[in-house]
């Protein structure tokens, strides 16, 4: 399934609130929209109920293997950057499309 981009117009305190919130969480403005509105729409989807959203150690990201363990499971994952993972760092599942997971490291403070 292929993201789609759409314009959002918020009221300016609206986005000051978000922006400090996602802040706060160490997100972009972008991952923590995503991850409210995954978190508020159902679905009947095991991974989009119990993975997206999920905050992943970089040391349980197998590179060799393209595997990630997530909550005890091992899934293929993309790093959503194509960058090299971040053993030290946190990622963020933010999407999940059958049994591969799209990451994304978090900015830290």
């Amino acid at each position: 399934m292929a993201d789609k981009m759409i314009a959002l117009r918020l009221d300016k305190d609206l986005y000051e609130r978000i922006a400090e919130d996602a802040a706060r969480e160490n997100r972009s403005i972008n991952n923590y929209i995503v991850t409210k509105l995954s978190e508020a729409v159902p679905t009947n989807n095991l991974e989009q109920r119990q993975i997206v959203g999920s905050v992943v150690r970089g040391d349980k990201i197998n590179m060799a293997n393209d595997l990630i363990e997530v909550k005890g499971i091992y899934y293929r994952y993309d790093l959503l950057a194509n960058d090299s993972v971040n053993s030290r760092g946190n990622y963020q599942v933010i999407k999940a499309t059958g049994n591969i997971l799209t990451i994304q490291e978090l900015k830290s403070e």
